[in-house]
């Protein structure tokens, strides 16, 4: 029960008072007594600040707080954070540098870390991915870090019983990572006068004041989704389609392209668009992503203007007429190519040894969500074009279909749809990621040799 003044035996008194400069939304969470806190923010916005200072404040004077025990040496708290690393990052040691040394009684550097005062009170730092650690005795107050990428399941099964001995509380932080999950419905909760034990607070990164860089310079340097998610701490309405808008800002080709369409059994696009080697702006990138199973085998050239130069799409080939069909791409446009070499080592090597001027990527969930973050911010900046065809509405549909999925330990993986493909994406993105490349080549071309550039083959 909060009280004005300590317990008349509260044990060591924690004093001088710490000073902090907060901004007004962070006032706002530390002054509410609310059971439940949620704080939807953005990065950069002081979430994990205000994380730290909460659990300063609250075991410097637990009785004044009416959740929890009032004498410290009853306190535990939590700070759960997503991995042990983030745990240590940015709770235990914003919490230690938060205070004076002698403040504190002993400290824990083995996994799970801890912190004992000099009051009695303790914070330890378990992990959710791992739920295996939150397991024990009862726990006061619990500030769980990135939120919404913990299943509810042990928010519900783990981390809520532990509240029930003391009627602890609970400050949610987080960046929003999947739509309609449990913390957007706490989150909805805390804007309810209908739940008066929740309240719940929205911030952008441009809430606070104190950095040094304005977060809106990054808006149009970074993906558009992830704009949103990372510094506006907002979901898309469509909940998380990575590629908008491409009519406007994608299929703004004005150049002329010839296109062989070949028959196809299932209606889906099988064939060529290209244009002639002398229109391309030299040099160019071939991304080559190689058919599996029910896959299409796609091509696709991108020029050093962010022009399309090449696409095709193809299907139930052999492993020869694969090789075949690249060394011809490039013996046509010259450049680089580079071949998705996850599995098909063979076709890359003979390339290799056939001349073909090669920059071979293994895919990996990391190295496709690079990729596609790079796509994703070329397509929103305007350095790509493809003209408005029917015959490129398969990467049209491909790229609107793409998926996004936040893994429960935070990790983000892109693919199709169950019932989608998304191999033209990903030859796509594979080019792409060489304009930079692509770009300097030709500027260092036309400074040595004028405007010319059909000389250009290689980078």
């Amino acid at each position: 029960m909060a009280t004005s003044n300590p317990p008349a035996d509260q044990g060591a008194t924690l004093r001088p008072a710490p000073q902090y400069s907060v901004h007004d939304k962070q006032r706002e969470v530390l002054q509410s007594d609310a059971r439940f806190r949620v704080c939807r923010w953005g990065r950069r916005a002081g979430k994990n600040v205000t994380g730290a200072i909460d659990v300063v404040e609250y075991v410097r004077r637990p009785w004044a707080s009416q959740w929890g025990p009032d004498d410290p040496r009853d306190v535990l708290v939590w700070w759960v954070g997503p991995t042990y690393n983030q745990a240590n990052k940015h709770g235990f040691e914003k919490v230690k540098s938060a205070v004076p040394d002698h403040w504190i009684e002993s400290k824990k550097r083995t996994e799970p870390f801890a912190i004992d005062f000099a009051n009695g009170a303790t914070v330890e730092f378990p992990t959710f991915d791992r739920p295996e650690s939150l397991q024990g005795e009862g726990v006061d107050r619990i500030v769980l870090d990135e939120a919404d990428q913990m299943r509810q399941g042990i928010w519900f099964g783990d981390l809520e019983p532990m509240l029930l001995d003391t009627k602890g509380c609970a400050l949610f932080i987080s960046k929003p990572y999947r739509p309609r999950s449990w913390f957007h419905r706490f989150y909805d909760y805390g804007q309810s006068s209908d739940y008066p034990e929740y309240a719940s607070w929205h911030a952008t990164s441009a809430d606070n004041p104190f950095l040094a860089e304005d977060p809106e310079d990054k808006r149009g340097s970074v993906p558009p989704h992830l704009f949103e998610r990372e510094y506006l701490a907002e979901l898309p309405d469509d909940g998380g389609q990575v590629f908008r808008d491409l009519d406007d800002k994608l299929y703004t080709g004005e150049y002329d392209v010839v296109v062989d369409q070949e028959h196809d059994p299932s209606g889906e696009f099988v064939g060529e668009v290209r244009r002639p080697p002398d229109a391309a702006t030299r040099p160019v990138a071939i991304g080559a992503d190689f058919a599996r199973s029910r896959d299409y085998r796609v091509t696709i050239a991108v020029d050093a203007a962010g022009e399309l130069a090449y696409y095709h799409r193809g299907r139930n080939e052999s492993w020869d007429g694969i090789e075949g069909h690249i060394r011809g791409v490039y013996d046509t446009y010259g450049g680089i190519v580079l071949p998705d070499a996850s599995r098909d080592n063979k076709i890359v090597s003979d390339l290799a040894g056939a001349g073909v001027q090669l920059e071979p990527v293994s895919f990996s969930p990391k190295t496709k969500k690079q990729l596609i973050e790079t796509l994703a911010t070329l397509v929103e900046t305007g350095d790509l074009t493809v003209p408005d065809i029917d015959a490129l509405d398969q990467l049209h549909l491909e790229l609107r279909q793409l998926q996004e999925d936040v893994s429960d330990a935070g990790y983000t993986r892109y693919h199709a749809p169950d019932d989608g493909y998304d191999d033209s994406v990903d030859s796509f993105a594979l080019a792409a990621s060489a304009l930079d490349k692509l770009t300097a080549a030709h500027q260092r071309h036309g400074d040595n040799a004028g405007d010319d550039n059909s000389g250009i083959t290689h980078i």
